[in-house]
């Protein structure tokens, strides 16, 4: 009786489609994410093409073998063996070839010619092996073991060769070690191939296993490497949570049929005792008065006895005696009958479908001498049935849980994946707020220097200037000197309050805090631009929230913040538009909230960056001095608040200013 081991590993019908149906599902995995890929364009260029072919002719290879190996296992049928194992060894090999070729490709070496050998000789490999099955019939055996020898070595040369860069690392590609195991395991499973003719009989299935277990490390580290090295969470994730699902769903099944089949055999032979024991209970009464065999077995009993078991167990085919140099067989043929035969002892010891059949009993009728014994053979038919249920019951689990557990992880990889992204996004804008910030203040500090430098000279410039311009002063000069004057006066005066505005937006100034209603701030601003509003036909749109609190500030510098925004807004909108101010408050926040919206011209998104930076403006030449931002900027970062711009080019600009509630929020340095 075998051990549950051998059952496991041995070479028969179900292992051979568990195991080509996993490498079917691992090679399409891969050619799955690298289409994927490819239509997403996360890869491209010619080495990729070359790899999507490679894993194509794989999938077609396993396919031929699955299909082959289940209409054997389900339904017995095995014709056409020669061609379909011939094709598919032979579209394996092109398989390997186009994967090195991918590989070199890759590493830019001149594959040229490589390629074309190869495919020479692969053509030729198809044609001679579908002649030889099909046109030179069984003699065709030695003449296609050359050919496929050659394919092989072509197919090992070419592994090889490709490992060469992925070891010198001239391949850019990630996962350098996944990518050595996987083409040293798929050249090596290959040499076990070429070496199986060669291997001697008892080493047969242990060298099966051997290239079977490098197939599929070599498989599970190519669509390992094909994921990992996606751009998406979602791609690795789906390709782990596969690669998990088909490993576990291979054991299972494998282990399962090795189960199912090892207690069905135990069961079988429990069940087949009580034959076996009658029949070697009847020889050897009947031999010890001297009858032979011919006449032990024509008893009318031994054909009753059979005839009723071959019908109690539905498994048994054919009962065997081996004794006096004899071997008595009774089998139960296709049409229910029972067909009894004497052969010598050397003959065919098994039915003619050794691969459908197994050893229920053998039971020794003697103690010393084996060779006489009684063996009972039968089909496994039942066996496969039942354990293909197992296996497509296996399978349909695998696969439904598999794809609700795509889906359930999908959801919560992407939900994991935008909301890293939106981190991400305001991680990014925290960091450009931060750069924002130390640039004004080295700005700001830069500034009070050169305000403070500027400011003595250009205020003894503007008092002597504006001095000798007074009209008891000026009457002692010419027309052309009194003009001259007040020209030297106005140019003062513009340097005094660019220097005032630098001051301002440097925090060298100090504010005259006081309960501040905003509402009244706003309206005061909108008055002194009215007349702008007015001449340049724009609708102001008020909504300002009944409750809104009020605050401490500085109620001329924050009119100050305000007319520059309004000002901004009606210089956008030189054709006419829409200003909107609105003004609300938020409990949790602890703030008040003020939005300046306009309908005009936008501000492009390169220069949105900069809006705050001093003597930067989008105006035209002589319409703006660019501090009216960073003198609002620097006065309600004086008041403990903030400002942010939202901008659409041709729609229109959106300014939002927060400014807290409490008093404690203020900057103190900057107040008295």
């Amino acid at each position: 009786m075998e051990t549950l081991l051998w059952h496991v590993t041995n070479r028969t019908a179900e292992t051979l489609l568990i195991y080509s149906l996993f490498h079917l599902l691992l090679a399409g995995l891969v050619l799955m994410v690298l289409l994927h890929q490819r239509i997403n364009r996360h890869v491209r260029g010619r080495p990729e093409r070359l790899l999507t072919i490679a894993f194509a002719l794989f999938v077609l290879h396993f396919s031929l073998l699955t299909l082959w190996f289940a209409a054997a296992f389900f339904f017995r049928d095995e014709t056409h063996l020669q061609i379909v194992t011939r094709l598919s060894h032979a579209v394996l090999i092109a398989g390997v070839l186009a994967l090195a070729a991918g590989y070199l490709d890759a590493a830019r070496r001149n594959i040229g010619r490589f390629l074309v050998g190869g495919a020479g000789i692969l053509a030729a490999l198809i044609v001679a092996d579908i002649a030889a099955a099909t046109l030179l019939g069984p003699g065709a055996g030695q003449f296609h073991s050359w050919l496929q020898d050659a394919g092989d070595a072509l197919a090992v040369a070419a592994l090889v060769y490709a490992i060469r860069p992925v070891l010198r690392r001239e391949i850019e590609w990630t996962g350098r070690g996944f990518r050595l195991a996987a083409l040293l395991s798929l050249s090596l499973a290959f040499v076990a191939y070429a070496l199986s003719p060669i291997v001697h009989t008892s080493h047969e299935t242990l060298l099966w296993n051997f290239q079977e277990q490098l197939m599929s490390v070599s498989l599970f580290a190519f669509a390992w490497v094909m994921g990992e090295r996606s751009q998406h969470l979602l791609d690795r994730v789906f390709v782990r949570l596969n690669l998990t699902f088909l490993v576990l769903a291979g054991l299972i099944m494998m282990i399962t049929a090795g189960m199912e089949k090892y207690q069905y055999f135990r069961l079988a032979e429990q069940r087949s005792v009580n034959l076996a024991e009658f029949l070697r209970g009847h020889y050897l009464f009947y031999s010890g008065r001297g009858e032979g065999m011919q006449e032990i077995f024509d008893h009318p009993e031994v054909l009753r006895r059979v005839v009723t078991e071959f019908g109690n167990l539905p498994e048994l085919r054919e009962v065997d005696i081996y004794a006096q140099g004899q071997r008595v067989a009774f089998r139960y043929l296709p049409d229910w009958e029972v067909k009894e035969s004497i052969t010598p002892d050397g003959g065919a010891r098994h039915p003619a479908d050794l691969r459908n059949s197994f050893r229920m009993i053998a039971l020794p009728i003697g103690a010393t001498d084996r060779s006489q014994r009684i063996e009972l053979i039968g089909t496994l038919d039942y066996v496969n049935a039942y354990i293909g249920k197992y296996i497509i019951f296996i399978y349909c689990s695998f696969t439904v849980m598999l794809a609700l557990g795509t889906v359930v992880i999908g959801m919560i990889v992407l939900d994991a994946d935008r909301q890293l992204k939106r981190h991400y996004e305001e991680l990014r804008q925290t960091q450009q707020q931060l750069a924002q910030a130390a640039k004004l203040a080295s700005i700001g500090e830069l500034a009070g220097g050169m305000a403070h430098g500027i400011n003595n000279p250009i205020t003894s410039i503007l008092a002597l200037s504006s001095h000798m311009a007074a009209a008891d002063s000026a009457a002692a000069l010419s027309a052309r000197d009194r003009k001259n004057l007040n020209t030297i006066v106005r140019q003062a005066e513009r340097v005094a309050n660019l220097v005032s505005g630098l001051l301002t937006f440097s925090r060298q100034s100090q504010l005259h805090l006081s309960d501040v209603d905003l509402r009244d701030v706003l309206e005061t601003a909108l008055d002194l631009v009215q007349f702008r509003l007015d001449a340049s036909s724009i609708r102001v749109r008020r909504e300002f929230s009944p409750r809104l609190p009020r605050i401490q500030g500085d109620m001329t510098r924050l009119t100050e913040v305000f007319v520059n925004l309004f000002t901004n807004a009606v210089d956008a909108m030189p054709e006419g538009g829409t200003l909107t101010v609105l003004a609300g408050h938020s409990v949790e926040d602890g703030a008040v909230s003020i939005e300046v919206q306009d309908t005009g011209c936008g501000i492009d998104a390169e220069a949105l960056p900069r809006i705050f930076d001093p003597f930067f403006t989008t105006k035209a030449p002589g319409r703006g001095t660019g501090l009216g931002l960073s003198i609002s900027h620097g006065i309600l970062k004086d008041h403990g608040g903030e400002i942010w711009v939202r901008s659409e080019p041709g729609v229109g600009t959106n300014i939002v200013v927060a400014l807290p509630t409490g008093a404690n929020q203020i900057c103190n340095s900057a107040c008295w």
